[in-house]
């Protein structure tokens, strides 16, 4: 740690002191500066809030502890005393704790809890440059709490993020800066060569940093996989320690400790040592350039860790432990003109992870998450995925408002899935909250051999050993129970992962080996596994292979049909339509499904009335994406419509229809099904073309206007008419909808002699494009500037024409020319 004297961040004390009551100060500081842990200590010591608390955010558990008791010992106390923590299963401190180090997420609860944080004086949120999903909640929720506490401070300390944007950001807070305690890095760039794999040889490039380090040599590699691999490869005069999440607490601190003089260490850590956390006895640093960052699939609705290349402020980040004790150096596997490919800041975790956590937090808070005051925006699409996941547990209701049972679910302050379980049995026996508990540990912290899942207690091990101990303080029960059967795991996990059902892939007397989920994905087991064949799954958890779309099975149990009556699905017959027979008929029939799968079929037992016929149809048409619907024929309709609207005036757009395709696709029943009664066959619905249905949602005035605005026909200066043809410009399908559009009319050169500018529509907002053709009608220029065309390139084209159609006019001066489509005979 560093030591408390002589720290630049010392020099602003002063002025942070006389300005964070009721104020927001930001703070940029470079490592070694003191920000992490001088500053809080000297805000303890010479502040004047006697009997309030300083809170002190860290975005990771073992930077939150490690800081707590290096600060308990600056005052030579235990922790939990004048400093103590607060991290998930773990805290430290008592009612008369002045300085309290706690994660995010403990912070978003405190503030559920107490939005006023009225035992709380100042808020200092450590390391925001790291954008972990928490921080940027618990910031955004203290915003909308601070007009309760004028009189909280708030302070945002960062690395590398720009303090002025941070700034500008909240509007009105003060930028200060403090100078870092760096010494000077000397930068090695080491690339593997090409077609090497970068892993042997990271271990050759620590074996040449070893020998230039004086004490020893801190090792950035992207997860606990490659650290393993390392460390049994190894072989080295030093003393080799792994540093990552997975170790228990004791292990993560034994690489923090100072060795005794002349013995040198290497440290293999993720990027648990990138900020936070210094490590005594580095002076040289050898970085991979490669970190695991979870990234989240919206269509499998699970997150994945994703080795990539490491952005250029975590560069910095690294490098800079190399010079914390004076001149270091830092080896980095790749080459100095990488970097210019490698993005400048990380996403924040509001764009890449999944949401739903998040959103029920918001809601829980009284808000939207897309409504509340972020740097970065949220990623629309997993806040989408995210409330839909949280109605399917029954968390939201079909207004996406907190439920009675969402309530409870919220309380917990877990991950949704796993809180929906404990909720389910609150009210169940001791037996059933003790194998609960077995479960959730495992849930939150999978067996690295998923194939031995469920683990029974004694093989637990590290955090999920603890959280098994968590979850049975939580519900209540001795740890007596230390089995867990694959009946009873499935009986509780269904409550949070019924969307997690998967039916094995084929037909009876030829199954598959993969599996559809009941979300739509699919997923298999790996090919080195020795599981599968059991035609129903419960898929828990799951991962990915770049080389295939499928998930790969990890945790999973076998279903009966038995289990399929579970209370928390919902199976009931409803009526769907198929087809049947060469002629593809629509065939009406019963079916049970959960979401994707089907799971019993029978012939309809009443047939249904023409007006639930055609609803069925809709239906099926709406489940098969609109894709037998013959869209192709009304193309440039659709791109005429539109391109109408966008032209409208305010007042006239109001009234207009909207005829986007997720419009027209939800509202079937009232522009289509009209048309759709004589339909039997699926031939038939592809031959019935939409342009009269689609038409018919214009009322009589809306028709003329859309003829005024975008006109099916151009009468050119020689007194012929011309098809207007419109283009969906960059549309990838006909049913998307396009992102411009693009008015064309094709004829003949010389109908438009004497036209000196080109012809318009939407009331003169949109050019024509004028495809002019040959007098055979081959195609001699495209143009939707008329009068450049005759400066520049007419000459060119009447020189190369004039020889080939000599009985066609071919003026000098074209703008002052007859338009015409006779030949010179018998003009």
């Amino acid at each position: 740690m560093d030591t408390p004297t002589d720290l630049p961040v010392a020099a602003l004390v002063p002025e942070v002191l006389a300005q964070l009551d009721g104020a927001k100060l930001v703070l940029q500081a470079p490592p070694g500066a003191g920000k992490s842990t001088y500053l809080p200590l000297a805000l303890l010591q010479q502040g004047h809030w006697q009997q309030q608390r300083i809170l002190l955010l860290q975005p990771r558990r073992l930077a939150a502890i490690t800081i707590a008791h290096y600060l308990a010992e600056q005052l030579n106390e235990p922790v939990g005393q004048s400093v103590g923590y607060h991290v998930r299963g773990e805290q430290r401190f008592q009612a008369d704790t002045r300085l309290l180090v706690i994660t995010e997420g403990i912070f978003v609860q405190y503030l559920q809890q107490d939005p006023e944080l009225r035992d709380v004086a100042v808020v200092l949120f450590d390391e925001f440059h790291e954008r972990n999903l928490f921080s940027d909640l618990g910031l955004a929720m203290l915003l909308e709490a601070l007009p309760l506490r004028p009189d909280l401070g708030l302070l945002i300390m960062s690395a590398t993020l720009p303090a002025q944007t941070i700034a500008a950001w909240l509007g009105d807070a003060k930028v200060l800066q403090s100078a870092g305690r760096q010494h000077p890095i000397t930068l090695h760039h080491r690339p593997p060569k090409a077609g090497h794999d970068w892993l042997p040889h990271c271990a050759q490039v620590i074996g040449e940093a070893l020998q230039t380090a004086e004490r020893g040599v801190l090792v950035f590699l992207p997860g606990w996989r490659e650290i393993h691999q390392l460390h049994q490869r190894l072989q080295l005069p030093a003393e080799v320690l792994p540093l990552h999440r997975q170790l228990p607490l004791a292990a993560q601190q034994a690489a923090l400790r100072e060795l005794p003089a002349g013995q040198k260490k290497v440290v293999l850590a993720t990027n648990i040592a990138e900020t936070s956390l210094t490590i005594p006895g580095i002076d040289v640093v050898v970085d991979s350039g490669r970190e695991r960052r979870s990234i989240f699939y919206p269509r499998h609705g699970i997150s994945r860790l994703q080795t990539q290349r490491i952005s250029k402020a975590s560069a910095t980040q690294r490098a800079g432990r190399a010079g914390r004790l004076g001149p270091g150096q830092c080896y980095r596997l790749w080459s100095q003109s990488d970097e210019q490919s490698m993005r400048d800041y990380d996403d924040p975790a509001l764009v890449t992870d999944d949401l739903s956590s998040a959103a029920l937090e918001a809601k829980r808070w009284g808000s939207e998450l897309q409504d509340l005051q972020f740097l970065s925006p949220p990623n629309a699409v997993h806040v989408q995925v995210a409330n839909q996941q949280l109605k399917a547990l029954g968390i939201l209701d079909g207004q996406e408002q907190l439920t009675g049972l969402g309530e409870r679910v919220a309380s917990y302050g877990a991950e949704p899935r796993i809180a929906r379980i404990a909720v389910a049995v609150e009210q169940e026996s001791e037996k059933r909250r003790g194998e609960a508990a077995l479960l959730l540990a495992q849930l939150e912290h999978p067996p690295r051999q998923p194939e031995q899942f469920p683990l029974s207690a004694e093989k637990l091990q590290g955090e999920a050993r603890k959280r098994w101990k968590f979850w049975c303080q939580k519900f209540r029960v001795k740890s007596s129970v230390t089995d867990l059967s694959a009946a009873a795991a499935i009986g509780l996990a269904l409550w949070g992962y019924g969307d997690r059902i998967a039916r094995r892939r084929g037909e009876a007397n030829n199954p598959g080996t993969s599996y559809r989920m009941a979300y739509g994905g699919g997923a298999k087991f790996h090919h080195a596994d020795g599981r599968g064949g059991d035609e129903w799954l419960l898929v828990l958890t799951m991962n990915f292979s770049e080389a295939q779309s499928d998930a790969i099975i990890g945790c999973a149990l076998p279903l009966t049909p038995a289990d399929l009556q579970h209370p928390a699905l919902t199976l009931a017959w409803q009526q769907e339509l198929q087809l049947s027979g060469p002629k593809q008929r629509f065939e009406i029939v019963e079916v049970q499904r959960l979401g994707a799968l089907l799971v019993a079929q029978r012939a309809a037992r009443v047939q249904p009335g023409n007006a639930e016929r055609v609803q069925l149809l809709v239906n099926y048409v709406q489940a098969n994406n609109s894709e037998v619907i013959n869209w192709q024929s009304v193309t440039e309709l659709l791109a005429r419509l539109r391109l109408a609207q966008k032209h409208l005036a305010a007042h006239e757009q109001q009234a207009w229809p909207d005829f986007s395709n997720a419009t027209l696709l939800n509202e079937l029943t009232v522009w289509a099904a009209p048309y759709w009664q004589a339909i039997k066959n699926l031939e038939e619905l592809r031959r019935w073309s939409p342009a009269q249905a689609l038409l018919a949602r214009l009322n009589y005035q809306q028709q003329q206007l859309l003829d005024e605005l975008c006109p099916q026909h151009w009468v050119a200066p020689s007194g012929h008419r011309h098809r207007i043809h419109y283009h969906a410009d960059e549309a990838e399908s006909a049913t998307n909808a396009a992102t411009s559009v693009r008015a064309s009319v094709a004829l003949k050169l010389q109908e438009v002699f004497g036209a000196p500018v080109s012809p318009t529509i939407c009331r003169g907002e949109v050019t024509l494009t004028l495809e002019l053709l040959s007098p055979a009608g081959r195609p001699l220029q495209r143009t939707s500037d008329l009068a450049s065309f005759w400066q520049n390139a007419y000459q060119q084209v009447k020189k190369e024409m004039k020889g080939r159609y000599p009985k066609h006019p071919w003026p000098d001066d074209p703008q002052q020319a007859l338009a015409t489509r006779k030949t010179n005979r018998f003009l």
